[in-house]
């Protein structure tokens, strides 16, 4: 992928502007900086920086980021927050300058600002990554916050799916749960939730559903709790990892009004690695294929033509090799993103507020595929009194999506090159390989095969922090959230050629809406003593979450297309509906002890009790313990001054994970779901085969870690190795359909995931008026297999196989062998290397993993006075992925469809030809082989950001920020793998590439 040149001067004006504007001389100084805790790198939010002997001065921002103009070199800066020693510096000619507090009490456990209990990260001994805050204030567009996480964090591993709102693939530490890889176009990765990591927003949890009605711009802190000690406290959720999000509050200070509009457009985007074919090789393929639908066939003259009709024929083959339509750009559209940002925030010394409201309207590459979303939060933190701290916040997000049954990346391989939009009939199309459906038109298939998805999220939450005594705090948090989602499907009528299921082609349209109500109560008290060189804290509380779910949908076959389709639904349509609740009880206890800022020991309990599990299995202790010993404040290491932290971390932990599990797998359900009955009278159904014997899967984990500091921080990093046992795995297998039910959710067997991780963040160049930041990520992971309970091997399905020593998520193909010189045939290896035909070729593993063992990414920041320009790579390698397209080119070039550039040469086509692929008549195997399973490892030129602030030559009133931002979104991506994209299981479109322009206005 390139930038087109149009792009390319856009960038490199604005640069040119930036920095000649950046070194416009100035009679007076302004200096900017990052104020952050001189142990541990954290930035420091609210932070207070004076001009000494007066009043005047600026509140460091979400990004610990402050700027202050008016200056002389005279004037003395004091630096100052709680629980930190103030600092003072003379400017002189410096225009950036970074501040790197040391902390008053190197032994807190934690201080309270406005009620809110804020951990000291130094006497954290689990491993807790942080998400840099540039990563939302940089406003790339996204539809999706969690699509903004990749390559931040070491062993957090994210696989974007590229569609208009739609999450990410998330996973912390590797696959901590058994999970089916279908060969389904729509869904080639399992969806079972046991792998995703817990969310929790402002100590509320939430599901991965609900992320496109979250805001990325309020979002201030994500930390990721990776190890088996920092997820105790989340008990039965914890155990796959767990990410915490806080949103942004009120900073002290005036008020502050913020304004932000982005508009990005994402030009049509490619296949990848596939070329088409173009109509002289297609219309060659169909006369030597003999495909009778294809016109090179049709108009190839045969035995007994007139001299006029072989003339007639050949005119119109040539007339055709000369059209070359390009059916993706035909059917694709440049797409654009609109984003518009308001907030407000501020206080005084008791208050604090936020306010903030958002609108996103993204559009897709082609018709029926978009996104949108409004969202609106508001935040106020109040002391009534010295002793007294309360908040609340709220939160409304509204997302909508939609998207066709069918995109251009599927459609255009049933079009011909040779075929125009003015086409009468569509003659080489394949009806049966769209589903069933024929329409006249190829825009009529998009536009008339679509679903679109609503979603509602009203979130209220309300904290109280009473200092009892000294040392003794009582936290008391109480909140509401409600979930509202609906899902409508619909098919217009059309000419019918293949689906029973859509009566005479009348069309189809199902609704299904869910809904739920989670009411949260949090009770604890924290208590602190210090006692000379010895300090202890204690809490501990109890957490009760009920939640009610109820749905409703139905299903009707035959539609007006005259009519709105809900209106014009059948009567006589199928309904279903659903209504459940659940709860979950826990009691916590987390005790601390330090040393001398030496030594420092961690302990945490948590029992907790799920209501959806049979009463005996309920109840469960999730527990783990932490040691970490601060080496750099030993005596003996004074003479390595280079180093300002050398802390080496060691825990254990054991939770449990209660993902995948329903109400009505563990405990028996029944309704009315369909329409069989008795006698006259409607039957009682068994909602699903519910398994007595069902128990939460436990994960037991060590740590071990060194946390590194040079230079003053201007190096610092952690490298990490862990061991992670799983067992008690829950999976869906097979089950005699004597049982009424074909599958049953069961626990079978138990799995390792060990690896190493490394996190390197370095200031690379500091002067007066330049800085350089770097960070790199790398984290290696293991996965295997250790015991599937009296069994070596299990096959779930018609693509899920777990095998003792082997991944969970392990290519379980054919082994391709080759094809037949002979008779063009394809042919295999089977297990003990023999060949065989693919009617009787066994399915094996041995070829890789769909999961990469190494992911990671790397980011390099450049500040030069007010010029910033950002930019991050991603990468992962060492897994495969499943060539679909390629898959699909082969078996279905004989019914019409178009084969990738070059198809022809590639096919065997008479005896004694040696070519890797079959005569496509005879590859109808539609399973799975080793032919297509490709090495998907890549490096991604993530993103390019360049952020200029220009207040300082606006000189208007008020304006303490007036930024442009100019970005680019996947430019370009190096790997081997020869299909859409090596992160696209599917056969869609490929990450598309995109070119944003910002302003943001700060007064």
């Amino acid at each position: 992928m390139r930038f087109t040149q149009k792009y390319y001067c856009l960038f490199t004006l604005f640069l040119c502007l930036g920095f000649g504007l950046g070194t416009h001389a100035q009679e007076q100084i302004t200096v900017e900086g990052i104020v952050t805790d001189s142990q541990t790198g954290e930035t420091l939010i609210g932070a207070t920086v004076l001009i000494k002997n007066t009043t005047s001065g600026v509140i460091t921002n979400y990004e610990g980021h402050y700027k202050l103009g008016g200056l002389v070199p005279e004037n003395i800066l004091v630096y100052s927050y709680i629980g930190y020693q103030p600092q003072e510096l003379t400017v002189g000619t410096k225009t950036i300058i970074d501040i790197q507090l040391k902390p008053a009490s190197q032994d807190l456990e934690a201080v309270v600002v406005f009620g809110e209990n804020q951990k000291d990260v130094r006497t954290i001994t689990g491993s807790v990554g942080k998400i840099d805050t540039k990563v939302f204030s940089a406003g790339t567009p996204a539809g999706s916050f969690d699509q903004l996480l990749q390559g931040q964090v070491a062993g957090l591993a994210i696989q974007s799916s590229g569609e208009p709102g739609e999450k990410a693939t998330i996973r912390i530490r590797g696959n901590n749960s058994l999970g089916i890889r279908s060969k389904d176009d729509i869904e080639l990765v399992s969806a079972n939730r046991a792998n995703e990591p817990l969310y929790i927003l402002n100590g509320s949890p939430i599901s991965s559903d609900v992320f496109s009605t979250i805001n990325p711009d309020d979002i201030v802190d994500i930390r990721v709790l990776k190890d088996g000690l920092s997820t105790v406290e989340y008990g039965t959720r914890g155990a796959t990892g767990v990410i915490e999000i806080k949103t942004k509050r009120g900073i002290v200070g005036e008020t502050s009004y913020n304004v932000r509009y982005q508009h990005t457009v994402k030009p049509i985007a490619g296949l990848g690695g596939i070329s088409l074919m173009k109509s002289p090789e297609k219309l060659a393929l169909e006369r030597e294929l003999q495909i009778v639908s294809g016109l090179g066939f049709i108009y190839t003259p045969a035995p007994g033509d007139s001299e006029e009709e072989i003339f007639i024929k050949n005119k119109r083959y040539r007339e055709l090799q000369s059209v070359d339509t390009d059916w993706l750009k035909e059917l694709s559209r440049i797409a654009q993103v609109k984003d518009l940002q308001l907030s407000l925030s501020g206080g005084a010394d008791n208050t604090r507020y936020y306010i903030s409201a958002s609108y996103y309207d993204e559009e897709g590459g082609f018709d029926n595929s978009w996104a949108k979303r409004f969202t609106t939060r508001f935040n106020l933190d109040h002391n009534l009194n010295e002793e007294v701290s309360i908040g609340f916040d709220s939160s409304v997000g509204r997302s909508q999506r939609s998207k066709s049954h069918s995109s251009p990346a599927s459609l255009i391989y049933t079009l011909q090159p040779y075929e125009t939009e003015s086409t009468v009939d569509f003659i080489a199309r394949n009806p049966i390989a769209i589903g069933g459906q024929y329409f006249e038109y190829p825009n009529d298939e998009l536009d008339s095969r679509y679903s679109d998805y609503t979603s509602w999220r009203v979130d209220l939450n309300s904290r109280l922090n009473w200092v009892v005594t000294d040392g003794l705090n009582l936290n008391a948090t109480f909140g509401i959230t409600y979930n509202d989602g609906e899902n409508n499907s619909v098919t217009l009528p059309n000419k019918i050629t293949g689906n029973a299921g859509l009566i005479k082609g009348k069309g189809a349209f199902s609704k299904n809406e869910s809904k739920s109500l989670t009411s949260r109560v949090n009770l604890g008290l924290d208590y602190r003593k210090r006692m000379g060189d010895h300090s202890v804290s204690l809490s501990g509380g109890s957490e009760y979450i009920h939640t009610k779910n109820w749905g409703f949908g139905f299903n009707s076959i035959g539609i007006s297309d005259k009519v709105d389709p809900e209106i014009g639904a059948n009567p006589n349509a199928t309904v279903s509906t659903a209504k459940y609740y659940d709860a979950l009880l826990g009691l916590f206890l987390r005790g601390n002890y330090n040393f001398s800022s030496r030594y420092n020991v961690t302990g945490s309990f948590r029992y907790d009790g799920s209501s959806i599990l049979p009463e005996d299995k309920r109840f469960v202790p999730a527990w783990g313990v932490g040691g970490a010993w601060n080496i750099q404040h030993e005596p003996w290491f004074g003479r390595f001054d280079r180093f300002d932290q050398f802390k080496l971390r060691a825990s254990y932990g054991v939770n449990y994970n209660s993902g995948g599990i329903r109400q009505t797998l563990g405990l028996p359900f029944y309704d009315f779901t369909n329409s069989n009955t008795y006698m006259g009278n409607r039957v009682i159904n068994l909602v699903e085969f519910w398994n007595p014997d069902l128990k939460f899967e436990r994960a037991r984990q060590w740590s071990v870690a060194l946390d590194f500091g040079l230079f003053h921080h201007r190096i610092y990093g952690t490298l990490e190795g862990y061991v992670k046992n799983t067992d008690d795995l829950l999976a869906a297998v097979d089950i005699p359909a004597s049982n009424g039910y074909s599958g049953l959710l069961r626990n079978i067997g138990a799995l390792r995931n060990k690896g190493i991780e490394l996190q390197l963040s370095a200031v690379a160049v500091r002067t007066d008026h330049f800085r350089w930041t770097t960070s790199i990520n790398y984290a290696y992971n293991q996965n295997k297999i250790t015991d599937l309970y009296l069994q070596d091997e299990i096959k779930v399905g018609s693509e899920g196989y777990f095998k003792v020593g082997e991944p969970i998520n392990s290519a379980y193909v054919k082994h391709w062998a080759g094809v037949n010189p002979v008779n063009g045939m394809p042919i295999y290896y089977d297990e003990n290397g023999n060949l065989v035909s693919g009617g009787v070729a066994p399915q094996m593993t041995g070829f890789g993993t769909y999961t990469h063992p190494v992911t990671g990414g790397f980011t390099n920041i450049f500040n030069y006075h007010n010029v910033e320009i950002s930019t991050l790579f991603t990468y992962a390698w060492g897994g495969v992925n499943y060539n679909n397209l390629k898959a699909r080119m082969i078996r279905n070039v004989k019914n019409g469809e178009v084969p990738y550039e070059g198809f022809y040469n590639d096919i065997w086509l008479k005896p004694g030809d040696n070519k890797p692929l079959p005569y496509p008549k005879f590859f109808s195997d539609t399973s799975v082989n080793s032919l297509f399973v490709e090495n998907a490892s890549y490096l991604r030129w993530k993103n390019l950001i360049v952020r200029y602030n220009l207040s300082d030559h606006l000189n208007m009133k008020g304006v303490s920020s007036f930024k442009l931002t100019a970005q680019a979104n996947n430019l370009l991506t190096i790997t081997g793998y020869e299909g859409i994209d090596p992160e696209i299981t599917g056969i869609g479109q490929a990450l598309p590439r995109s070119f944003t322009l910002g302003l943001d206005i700060t007064f």
